[in-house]
């Protein structure tokens, strides 16, 4: 009879030879499309030495096929557990050198163990995509033992509850594309990943048809965009950083060693007081926040809107700010889907939002009319209104109409509502309002001389009268200068901020 340390012997060479996956060939055809393996990944994403792998030695069912006599350890995925920055984290990755990762029920029951242990246990779970799609001998064979139906219900019983989060990797096509896109966050790597529900034309190639640059500015399918696997899990991590392990708990605070109460000159000169003029807001945003870092997400896609998460003295902040550059800062249909799965996922999460507004409006035409402004809007206003985390709102310029509703002001129950020098509020800008006031009187003028001195004097009016209305409709006006300390003040002031929702199933939100 063995030994002990023979039994463990034993279990050690099988171990080993199945973390080399489909062997040697296999792997170095992995790293010549430019990618590195499903256990390399897990290695780089995880502090050293703290994977801990779940069912190894699962194996794929027998079909009756030929492909019964090849050896699919795992049945081509690895799952388990580890830590990232000494923090607790499920998740799975698909081994693209074991049959192109194809999926089978044994694989995806793999992944289904450690969704629901997450979710027990509310700890985050990360999902690594690199399949050519389902087995099809399994599909001939079709057991129905675990199916792709019963991920995507953990996925969804999971939301709100611990953070999902998606890395694109290589092929992600059919139910797979399905179940990527129900996770909080979706990475994509740039030229070697790709992800689609339906078949390619037969003209189209895959990789193009859903390639990641696409889905990063087209689709709004991809949160992140890297440029190769390792910067898709360095950026993993650090987003991983700013968000807590689940909803019953906030966010870490770190030293981040930035003075709170450090000021900027430059932001005396960055925005331009006139209105008209455009200017990048994340270059305000960079100025205020801890060490200057903000984690943008979506910045190639709806550019008139950023979203994304920064620190003020350690904090967690979830960021939401107009952008002139793009649509002068407007809010259309593709900004408000942003806008309002942004604000859920952070309110679902306890992080704080901080508003950066400089919004003429929605968007005044008639194909954002067609596309849905109404009904999208209102998912903008719903979500900002349903939100019970601190709001602060700092109002850099312009905030005209249904933009106090979206870059929240009284109506919507914003905590703060600070001003700087520069903002304009009201129903509309002076010309606007001078143009409706003074219809009749403009078009009474008996010449163009009269009427141009009319219109000067109604402009001036309106901007005396859009003036009174920014004074008293703010609860102060502050120094461009000290944003960063006064964010953070007001903070520390509504970090117990209580506010219940009536009780209910879940609200009706326009989607």
């Amino acid at each position: 009879m063995a030994t002990m340390r023979e039994k463990l012997q034993a279990i050690e060479t099988a171990r080993e030879r199945f973390k080399l996956g489909g062997g040697l060939p296999e792997i170095e055809k992995q790293h010549a499309k430019g990618k590195l393996t499903a256990r390399e990944r897990i290695d780089k994403l995880l502090d050293p030495g703290s994977f801990q792998e779940v069912d190894p030695w699962s194996g794929a069912y027998k079909t009756g096929f030929d492909i019964d006599a090849t050896e699919i350890p795992g049945d081509a995925v690895v799952v388990g557990y580890g830590e990232i920055n000494g923090r607790p984290i499920y998740l799975w990755a698909q081994d693209a050198t074991l049959m192109g990762g194809t999926i089978a029920e044994i694989h995806i029951a793999k992944i289904v163990r450690v969704m629901e242990k997450a979710l027990t246990e509310m700890v985050p779970i990360i999902g690594i995509y690199d399949s050519e799609g389902p087995r099809i001998q399994n599909l001939v064979l079709a057991h129905e033992y675990c199916t792709f139906g019963t991920m995507m219900r953990f996925q969804t019983t999971s939301s709100g509850v611990i953070p999902q989060i998606s890395l694109i990797m290589g092929p992600c096509t059919g139910s797979m594309a399905l179940s990527a896109a129900l996770s909080d966050f979706v990475f994509m790597v740039r030229n070697t990943s790709y992800m689609h529900v339906a078949p390619p034309p037969p003209d189209v190639e895959s990789e193009k048809y859903g390639e990641a640059r696409m889905h990063s500015r087209a689709s709004g399918g991809c949160d992140v965009l890297a440029d190769n696997d390792e910067e898709c899990l360095q950026k993993c991590k650090q987003l991983l950083g700013f968000l807590p392990a689940n909803d019953l708990q906030k966010p870490l605070v770190v030293d981040t060693g930035d003075d709170p109460n450090r000021c900027d000159e430059e932001l005396m000169d960055i925005v331009p007081v006139e209105s008209s003029k455009w200017f990048d807001m994340r270059e305000v945003i960079k100025r205020v926040v801890d060490n200057g870092y903000y984690f943008e997400l979506k910045k190639d896609y709806a550019m008139n809107l950023s979203v994304g998460f920064s620190r003020f003295d350690g904090q967690t902040v979830g960021i939401i700010a107009n952008n002139s550059i793009w649509r002068g800062g407007c809010e259309d249909t593709r900004s408000a889907d942003k806008h309002a799965r942004f604000t859920r996922f952070c309110d679902a999460f306890n992080i704080p939002l901080v508003y950066f507004a400089d919004c003429p409006a929605f968007f005044p035409s008639i194909e954002e009319e067609r596309l849905g402004i109404l009904r999208h809007g209102t998912m903008v206003i719903h979500s900002t209104a349903e939100a019970t985390v601190p709001k602060i709102s700092i109002y850099v310029r312009k905030v005209y109409g249904g933009a106090q509703l979206a870059m929240p002001a009284n109506a919507q129950k914003a905590d703060r509502i600070l001003a700087w020098p520069s903002v304009e509020r009201g129903v509309m800008g002076p010309e606007g309002l001078a143009a409706v006031m003074f219809k009749g009187r403009l078009d009474r003028a008996e010449n163009p001389e009269e009427r141009d001195k009319m219109w000067k004097a109604a402009v001036k009016r309106m901007e005396q009268a859009v003036g009174r209305f920014s004074r008293v409709s703010n609860e102060d006006y502050i120094d461009p200068r000290r944003t960063r300390p006064v964010i953070i003040k007001a903070l520390k002031c509504v970090a117990n901020k209580k506010m219940e929702r009536p009780e209910r199933k879940h609200e009706n939100i326009n989607l």
